[in-house]
């Protein structure tokens, strides 16, 4: 039986997928993603239509003459409007047009880089419970091991059965520890494909390493590269508001009445008294400059978390370093003192402390990676690691 599970677990490891590959897989079939790409494409078709011309329109009359009833005359009328748009607003507009398309693709960068990121933390907690569940199955063969001893020796007639009973509970607790281990593990793996919005359950391996992949200044911060491209969008809708007449419209009409002939042309031109638009222009600047200010503040926050998250990874390294240097030193004493307790030089508890604090020691120091893992993640966040 236990050949088939290693078995099972070795063909697990090798055809496990890769977070990458789990990554770009999650990023190409998001519904989340997919749906907010669209608004790009509803910001360029937006776009089309606030540049648009409006459509001419075609007046057609018939009318009948008569002056008494041994004759009549026919006539007929016909006119035609184009509205105009004036010098220097088509120019604005295509700016405003363009902006809002930046706007949105910037909206769609963060909810991606915020989606990468996401998952990304998701994947460290999974990470985190598969490798205390690796640590479990170690701490059950030491256990197992002690215990195994400790019936050699009750065997022996060296320790009482109690000993032998304070061992065997030993063991069955960690055996207890391991499924509860597996049953959240389980629970963070649904939580991972539900977050990526995947169906599709294939073994995910567990080791990857996340590294500080750039070391740009956070200009790059999506969130902030959205807020500056709102500012851009309200200052273009400003200009846009500084005409207070956008239109003027063009007419032409023929008339054919009976005797005469009637050919007339003429521009209808708003006259901009009482609605100068100068309220919307006045509401566009404040929203540009309250854009201006949140993107200031988002600056000045990023610049303080990117030294905190550059401080927290230099103590977090020379946490694991310390830990790695106790982890080999309690390595050598359990060693010894597994052998001394075959011997009856020491007694059970002493064994069993010593290995607790091992696997105590082993469990920092899977909770100091994740949390290296997860400061790369953030650091690689605010510096625009995950825009493209």
């Amino acid at each position: 039986m236990k050949k088939i599970s290693l078995i099972v677990f070795v063909a697990s490891s090798l055809y496990a997928q890769s977070f990458d590959t789990f990554l770009n897989s999650a990023i190409h079939n998001s519904p989340y993603l997919k749906s907010s790409h669209l608004g790009v494409t509803q910001a360029t078709l937006q776009g089309e239509i606030l540049t648009r011309y409006s459509n001419p329109e075609l007046s057609l009359e018939y009318a009948r003459f008569q002056e008494d009833s041994s004759s009549d005359n026919n006539g007929f009328s016909i006119d035609i409007t184009q509205p105009l748009r004036l010098w220097g607003i088509n120019r604005d507009k295509r700016n405003l047009a363009t902006e809002q398309v930046h706007t949105e693709r910037s909206r769609y960068t963060l909810s991606k880089a915020q989606f990468i990121r996401d998952l990304s933390l998701e994947y460290t907690l999974y990470a985190r419970l598969k490798k205390q569940l690796e640590l479990g199955n170690e701490e059950l063969r030491i256990a197992q091991h002690i215990f195994d001893i400790s019936q050699q020796r009750y065997l022996a007639g060296t320790v009482s059965h109690g000993v032998m009973l304070q061992a065997q509970v030993d063991y069955e607790m960690v055996a207890v520890k391991i499924e509860t281990l597996h049953l959240n593990a389980l629970e963070q793996y649904y939580a991972l494909l539900r977050h990526a919005g995947m169906t599709e359950e294939t073994p995910l391996e567990y080791t990857h390493n996340f590294t500080v992949s750039s070391e740009t200044h956070n200009t790059n911060h999506p969130e902030l590269r959205y807020l500056q491209h709102q500012s851009k969008q309200a200052q273009a809708a400003a200009e846009v508001n500084t005409h207070a007449i956008e239109w003027t419209t063009l007419h032409a009409g023929y008339d054919r009445e009976p005797g005469q002939d009637i050919v007339r042309m003429g521009a209808s031109i708003p006259l901009a008294l009482f609605n100068t638009r100068s309220q919307e222009r006045q509401v566009a600047l404040l929203e540009a400059e309250r854009s201006t200010l949140l993107a200031q503040n988002s600056q000045a926050k990023l610049t303080i978390e990117h030294r905190r998250l550059q401080q927290q990874r230099h103590l977090l390294l020379r946490l694991k370093e310390q830990h790695n240097k106790t982890l080999k030193t309690q390595t050598t004493l359990l060693s010894m003192f597994e052998d001394a307790y075959k011997i009856a030089r020491i007694n059970l508890l002493e064994l069993q402390n010593i290995k607790n604090r091992l696997i105590m020691t082993k469990e920092h120091l899977i909770q100091t990676e994740t949390a290296l893992h997860q400061n790369a993640i953030y650091t690689n966040y605010i510096a625009g690691a995950y825009n493209d």
